[in-house]
This record gives C-alpha cells, structure tokens and sequence, in this order.
C-alpha cells in the first residue's frame, strides 16, 4: 500500500514538473483585448489580390512557395493615445519588421541571407504617439522565412508600452535567459564529470553524461543564435547534428543508468543508429521545402523520449522518483516536441524541451554524484577499518618483537653464563685442580702453592673486570689492566714504563672480546716474568696503519719463536687473537728479550 502511494506521488509531481512550462508560458500570454486577430495577408505591399487571414497563421497551408509575406492592419483611433504604444509579437518564423505609417518601428534582425531567426524569441517594437494620427493608421508586418515550411504569423497584441513590456520580459525570460543559464550550467556539469572521468576511466558512466550535457550546451548555445554565421542549410545540418549527438549519449546513459546493463556494446549501437539518421536527415537540410528536415527532428526527439521512457520504467519499476520523474517529463515533452515540429507549430513553451533536459541532466548528474560520494565513504571505511588493522597489527608485531628481545636477552644470559663457565673451567678450574695435585701429592711447598692461588685470582679478577660496561672504550679496558698488574709488578720488582696514547671507540668490544684481549696481555706478561726473567716491562697503545697497535716488551732472556712454536701458550694467544678478529705478532730472540704486539681493526 505504502508503496503504491509513492508511486502515486511520483506521477503527480512527474504532472506538476512537466506542466511547469506550460503555467509558465501562460502567464507571458498577452490579453485577449489586445490582439489583432486578423489582417490582409500578401506577397506585397499593397497586393490586389490580398486576402483577409485570420491570425496566428501558418504558410505551409495555403502558401507553399512564399519567402516574405506581409500582412496589413487596419486600426482605427478615434483620439490620439496619451502613451506610447507598442507592438509585441510572441514568436515568429522567422524574422519580421513593423511599419507604423510608413514609418518603421523596427526588425528582428537582418534579411538578408542568412536571416535572423527568432524562433521563439519575443519582439517587442515600441510605436511613439508621434506615429499615430487620429482615425486611419495602417500597420504593415514584413515576415520573412528561410524556408515556406517554417513561415509563421501570430496574433500580435497592441497596447500601451507600460502593459506589454513585463510581457516581453517575462517572455525573453523563458526563451532566451532561462535556456542560456540551463545551457551554461549543463556545459560546467560536462566539464566537472569529464575531469571526474579522465580520473576514473573504468566509470564509462561519467563520461557519457559529459558526452551528453556537452552536447546538449552546444545545442542549446546554437539554437539561441539569432543570426546564422553560416548559410541556412548548413546551420540547419549542424542544428540537427547536435541534437542527434544528444540523443545518442542521452540514449547510451539512459541505458547505462536506467537498466544498469553490463555490456558496452548497447550504447555503441545507439550511437550508430543516431549517427546514421543523422546523416540520412542531413542531406534533407538541402530540400527548399524542409519537410525532411521536419521529420528527422522529429525521428531525433523521439530518440530523447526513448531515453526518457527507459529512465521512467526503471524508475517506476523500483519504486524511484529520482529515476520515474526526469525521464516521464522527457517521454512528454519530446513526444509534445515531436509532434509540434511534424505540425508546423511553433506557438510551443520555448522553456520545455530544455528544462527536461536540465532535469535529466541535473538528475543522472546527482545519481553518479552520490555514488562517487559514497565510494568515497566506502574508501575512507575502509582507510578506517585498514588503520584499525595496521594498529593491531603493529600491536602484534611490538608483542612479538618483545618476545624476541625477551628470547634473545635469555639466550645472550645463558651464552654468557657458558662462557663464564668455560672460562672459570679453563682458568681458575685449572689452577685449582694443580692446587689439589699438589695437595693430594703432599708437596706442601709455600711459594708453589701461593703462585697457583696468585694466578686463580688474576684469572678471577680478569672475569670480573670483563663484565664491566666499557662502551666499545679500549682506554677503559687497559686502564683496568695497568691497575691490576702494578700492585704485581711492584711486588715482584719489576719496572713497569707505561705509554698508552688516547685511542679512539673499537666497536663491538663485548665482554667476550674483552677478556680476551685480557688474556692475551696477561699471557704476555706472565711469559715475560715466569720464563724470561725480566726486571723492565714496556707496555704501549697507539693508533697507527691498520688500527690499534698495543704492545708488551720486556728485556728479559727472550727465546727463539720456532722453537716454541708448538707451545700451548701462543696457540691459546693466537686462538684468542682470531676469536677478536685481531692479528698476533711475537718477534723474539735469545738473550734479547720479547716483543708481543696485537693489532685490532677500528672496522
């Protein structure tokens, strides 16, 4: 029920929106009182054989070979008028001039050819009193037209300028004004959509309604000319040439909109069909009569209105006002146009035929508005829901990166605990089991045993200053060396000449690699004390080619390096050495002292 009652509403406002040209055009209608309904109808000026006409008149009936024609009036004025009168004609086919006593009021334009052609554009002559003379006054009305088919003659009204001129307004309003700013806004509507369209080239949709309101503006621009700039077949071919262009895109859109058909070729085959009445219809702008060019208007309006019917159906069909209205006021007022236009009718509403096609226009543009406004709402849902995503994602992600981070931390916890427990094994577990040995063998020597617990703790403290924060600073790292070793060196005599230069950040100095270099330092000089004797260390750090260069010399009784090639205290130095990706060099020689030197990359 409640959806017959919108049906019911949608056709009373399709009633009302078509019906508007119509109100409107009545409103601009002259007075009864001031028309002249008859007059002498002639080739000439003063035909003998004129004959009374009654007014409005079309030549096609009764003069099928005239051009210009004029028509006399005879008024009679008793007094002279007190105010200027005028003259209105509401429309004419096609251009007309009015003399007042000889005297001429004025033209629509020019005559010769191509004539200008006022179609359904008022002319309004102002008559002075100054032309009027008391009793007898002949007015004469010169009408020419192109064409014998298309000669009009209305019923024009006399009366005071003041009464007729809002008249002329209203009426210059709906002919030329109105149409003017309906043909403007449906060319900047082709325009925005053709730009949406160069965007968004899969939306074929947008670029057949610029297609058709394009085409429709140049229409619409060209039919207001009022003097041709071509000769009369020429611009009766390019007349019909665009508004055939308008109803093959109206008619591709209407099916595109209307239906929504998926396939392409449809359209394609409209184009073709207008095309090719085009171009059949063209070649009737040469016949002097016209009646060809007559019938393919017609052909071409009817075109309109099968758009239009499409555009109606499917709107009544879904219960859609938006689709049932502009395309019922196109079905009528093309149908109406058609037939006006067979009939030799020109006393037609000027403002009928382009405002249904401002409706469709304005209609199927707010159709592809809305959809490419709600795309847009669908784009930024979908930006919102993607956001929304992202962060959980990236919420995900932090999560698991912190598992990673807390994974990685356990396993460098646990390498770290490894390597502790390798190196207490290797070292202080070393020493404590010679300790034991000597223990279990009863040889209770004093100095023996306290070497082994000196060289326990040194590997403990060695461990212990490996685990402290350096900051890939090697100064720091030899600073806790030279602390460790003086006490030792001063306890045991032996001279230490320390010359360790500023050094610049070795990166990458873990407590791994830091013990190493330890290592190697205290090997170093524990070989130089224990097997050379030595009574002067000399221990250095610079910066030279290659890196670091770090240095421990002693003058003690030195030894061959091939000799000891094989011993476990250089293999473990070297091994250390690679394990910091550092080079060991050991320059050597009986009764000359030892020379060991570790250079390290700054890479």
């Amino acid at each position: 029920m409640i959806r017959r009652w919108r049906r019911v509403l949608a056709l009373a406002a399709a009633l009302g929106v078509t019906a508007l040209p119509w109100l409107l055009d009545y409103f601009g209608a002259a007075p009864a009182s001031t028309l002249l309904q008859t007059a002498r109808f002639g080739e000439t000026v003063d035909d003998e054989a004129a004959r009374e006409q009654a007014l409005p008149h079309r030549w096609h009936t009764d003069c099928k070979d005239c051009r210009t024609v004029w028509y006399r009036f005879e008024i009679t004025q008793p007094e002279l008028p007190r105010d200027t009168q005028a003259l209105l004609l509401p429309a004419v086919g096609q251009n007309a001039a009015a003399y007042l006593n000889g005297r001429l009021l004025g033209a629509g334009g020019r005559f010769s050819d191509p004539a200008a052609r006022l179609g359904q554009r008022p002319l309004l002559l102002s008559a002075p009193v100054s032309l009027w003379q008391p009793g007898h006054n002949r007015l004469y009305v010169l009408v020419k037209s192109e064409r014998p088919r298309f000669g009009f003659m209305p019923a024009p009204a006399l009366a005071a300028e003041a009464t007729l001129q809002p008249l002329a307004r209203w009426r210059s309003l709906l002919a030329v004004t109105l149409p003017q700013v309906l043909a403007a806004a449906a060319a900047m509507l082709g325009l925005v959509l053709g730009v949406i369209w160069y965007y968004r080239r899969r939306e074929t949709d947008y670029a057949w309604l610029a297609a058709t309101a394009l085409a429709w503006a140049l229409h619409g621009f060209s039919a207001l000319v009022l003097e041709p700039p071509w000769p009369m077949p020429w611009w009766d071919a390019w007349l019909l040439a665009t508004l055939a262009l308008v109803a093959a895109s109206l008619l591709a859109l209407a099916r595109r909109l209307a239906t929504e058909a998926p396939a392409r070729l449809a359209p394609a085959r409209h184009v073709a069909l207008v095309v090719v009445m085009v171009l059949a219809a063209a070649a009737t702008a040469w016949e002097p009569e016209g009646r060809g060019l007559e019938v393919a208007r017609a052909m071409t309006l009817m075109a309109c209105a099968v758009a239009g019917l499409q555009w109606a159906r499917a709107g009544w069909r879904r219960d859609d006002a938006r689709r049932f209205v502009p395309g019922f006021m196109l079905v009528v007022v093309a149908v109406a146009e058609a037939a006006a236009v067979l009939a030799s009718a020109p006393l037609r509403p000027a403002l009928a035929l382009p405002l249904a096609m401002a409706v469709m226009l304005g209609m199927a543009g707010w159709l592809l508005l809305l959809r490419f406004v709600e795309t847009l709402n669908a784009v930024e849902l979908l930006n919102v829901d993607l956001e929304s995503l992202v962060q959980a994602r990236t919420a995900e992600l932090q999560t698991q990166f912190e598992r990673v981070r807390e994974l990685e931390r356990h396993q460098l916890i646990a390498a770290e605990r490894e390597r502790l427990m390798r190196d207490m094994h290797d070292g202080v577990g070393g020493h404590l089991v010679s300790m034991l040995a000597m223990l279990e063998a009863d040889h209770r020597r004093p100095s023996e045993l306290a070497t082994v617990v000196r060289n326990a703790l040194d590997d403990m403290r060695l461990m212990i200053d490996s685990l402290e924060p350096v900051d890939d600073d090697l100064n720091a790292v030899l600073a806790m060396f030279h602390d460790r070793l003086t006490p030792r060196l001063r306890a045991a005599g032996v001279a230490l000449h320390w010359d360790v230069q500023l050094l610049p950040v070795v990166p990458g100095l873990t407590p791994a690699r830091v013990l190493h270099v330890l290592r190697i330092l205290q090997e170093a000089v524990t070989n130089a004390l224990r097997h050379g004797h030595a009574r002067t260390l000399w221990i250095g750090a610079a910066v030279a080619a290659g890196g670091v260069h770090i240095e421990v010399r002693d003058d003690g009784s030195g030894f061959d390096p091939q000799g000891v090639a094989s011993g476990r205290g250089l293999k473990n130095m070297r091994r250390r050495a690679d394990e910091v990706g550092a080079t060991l060099g050991v320059h050597s020689s009986p009764g000359r002292g030892a020379t060991v030197r570790v250079v390290m990359s700054l890479a």
